[in-house]
């Protein structure tokens, strides 16, 4: 069995981990247009602040060429795949032909750069899976003091945390509508712009962005009202699936504009399975269409295809609940399912709950939490939660992540035991759990 895999980020590296294990005999080939393999974005601010020392620090298991040597992948870096030959079953480079009996492709998202007047390329800068793209926003952070980044999603904020742990002196945070609009309600991320504009990043809401133009090395940025001056400007304003290569194939584009898969991952093709950032995925809640750039289900998707290639189609992809965490300043901002108002912009009834919890663990240096529960009032289930803390929050994330998933009762979720102990974080996300199942009963 021959397996060709188009992109070598986590999903396809996830892909053809799981293909060899299954199979010891299956020829892989794994493609890349970039010429080293890269990591994703979400790594990328670590370096920037300080906290990795090196870029070759994130370069470790599969990203390093030798992990596929030992386990007779083959890496063509590199090499761009133009085309799909359907019929013959073969991927077309520019050198050479490469047939397939099953075809992956892993292809990704790219940067979503809004069409500002005045764009030149100078000092304008976007970061993606290409491990380029860090290296250049690097070497531009290493050399200035000012910058100005476009976009309120987590890799926006991560960034002007990390720049300010660098000692910038002026970081500019311009966003549309709000920060983190796709996982917090307006109450909760007014706490997450509490915590930035305390250690020094200026938000702009809305920034309406007239112009983007170059003087010498400085970038002028015009809004409606003011001129702003930096060094240099991040655009971090989300991706749009790379879908070309599988249109110019034929393969079925969906309404989110990413490739249509089914539950076993498959195109409209059976012998060729998408998986990551270039899928239409779906949500477990109402089964609604939607795109989901993270790099945690490029992994589990890549999972699931890689086992189906090897074993026939035995595993089905459900969905995704949305499942989120990233820090900023020390708060953690956890968030899964619907927003309210995502969800009742999908016609549901939802009914939610704001509630900070005490320090329980006050003696022991504890944080308190802030929890935002949503829950569909007709079925009594669960269906968003968001949490801004001190304490480490993805615990609980993921235990509402599964109670989502499974469309558990919220009276049955609320009597799961939790472990305790006063010596770690504790789970308090009984308190507003109650809290809602008393206001869904009032």
């Amino acid at each position: 069995m021959r397996i060709c895999i188009v992109g070598a980020g986590d999903g396809g590296s996830t892909a053809a981990i799981q293909v060899r294990r299954l199979n010891s005999d299956a020829q892989i080939d794994i493609f890349s247009r970039r010429a080293s393999l890269g990591c994703p974005p979400c790594e990328m601010p670590l370096v920037i602040s300080g906290t990795v020392a090196t870029w070759d620090e994130l370069i470790r298991g599969f990203r390093q060429t030798q992990f596929w040597e030992k386990r007779s992948v083959t890496l063509h870096l590199g090499t761009e795949v133009t085309a799909i030959d359907r019929e013959r079953k073969c991927i077309v480079t520019a050198g050479k032909d490469y047939s397939y009996d099953k075809l992956i492709l892993a292809l990704g998202a790219i940067p979503a750069v809004p069409s500002f007047p005045g764009l030149d390329g100078r000092n304008e800068f976007t970061l993606s899976t290409d491990m380029a793209d860090g290296l250049a926003l690097g070497k531009a952070v290493a050399q200035y003091t000012q910058a100005a980044i476009v976009g309120g999603g987590f890799i926006g904020l991560e960034i002007a945390a990390a720049l300010k742990a660098r000692g910038y002196r002026k970081v500019y945070l311009l966003v549309r509508r709000e920060i983190l609009r796709s996982y917090l309600d307006e109450d909760m991320a007014q706490r997450v712009k509490d915590v930035l504009t305390q250690n020094g990043v200026e938000i702009v809401i809305p920034a309406r962005i007239e112009n983007i133009s170059s003087d010498g090395e400085r970038k002028h940025i015009r809004l409606p009202d003011r001129e702003l001056e930096v060094d240099f400007v991040l655009f971090a304003t989300g991706a749009k699936p790379h879908v070309e290569l599988a249109r110019r194939a034929g393969l079925e584009i969906g309404e989110t504009g990413a490739i249509v898969v089914n539950r076993h991952l498959q195109t409209s093709d059976p012998d060729i399975y998408a998986i990551g950032d270039c899928i239409e995925n779906w949500d477990v809640i109402t089964g609604a269409k939607r795109q989901h750039h993270l790099a945690a289900n490029a992994i589990r998707t890549g999972y699931i295809a890689g086992r189906n290639v090897a074993l026939g189609n035995h595993l089905a992809y459900e969905g995704t609940v949305m499942p989120f965490v990233t820090k900023v300043f020390g708060h953690q901002i956890g968030a899964v399912g619907f927003t309210e108002r995502e969800a009742r912009e999908k016609g549901l009834e939802a009914v939610s709950v704001i509630v900070d919890t005490p320090r329980l663990r006050e003696r022991f240096n504890g944080r308190p939490a802030c929890y935002e529960l949503i829950a569909d009032a007709k079925k009594k289930t669960l269906i968003g939660a968001q949490i801004v803390s001190e304490e480490i929050v993805s615990g609980t994330v993921d235990k509402l992540a599964v109670a989502i998933a499974c469309h558990m009762p919220l009276v049955k979720l609320v009597q799961i035991d939790s472990c305790y102990s006063p010596h770690v974080q504790e789970d308090q996300v009984a308190v507003p759990l109650h809290r809602l199942i008393d206001k869904l009963a009032e």
